[in-house]
């Protein structure tokens, strides 16, 4: 299996990222320092210049927040918070312009698991191997 992450720069994710949720991302990126970014599937890794885990950014959210406090603080006010399953203990914020809360709500449609194009196997509903 060949790796199909490819390297990023913050002008790359940014791009992929709806403008309504630019200035959140950039407020998430001063105040995480990140040493690369990757692309990987659906979303970014971001991987952090301290060493702890990845910050995953997707165009409506971002995950990887070591705390509720981290993602507070980098995130800013008035967002919604959460405590990630997937990656438990870590925490995640939806972005302003998001399928949560845009009209296109994950509620209103029945979500089924999707193969992974890579390795083939049943991914989480998020969409992010965990096998890759």
């Amino acid at each position: 299996m060949t790796d199909s992450y490819e390297p990023m720069t913050m002008q790359d994710l940014l791009r992929r990222i709806p403008v309504a949720n630019r200035p959140t991302v950039s407020r998430i990126l001063e105040g995480i320092p990140i040493a690369a970014f990757t692309l990987a599937g659906s979303y970014v890794r971001a991987d952090r210049a301290d060493g702890k885990p990845p910050l995953r950014i997707a165009s409506g959210w971002v995950n990887g927040f070591i705390n509720r406090d981290e993602a507070v603080v980098v995130g800013g006010p008035g967002l919604e918070y959460w405590a990630s399953n997937e990656r438990a203990p870590l925490w995640g914020v939806w972005m302003p312009e998001n399928s949560a809360r845009d009209g296109n709500s994950i509620s209103r449609h029945r979500l089924e698991q999707q193969q992974c194009p890579n390795c083939g196997e049943l991914m989480p509903l998020t969409n992010v191997c965990d096998f890759c």
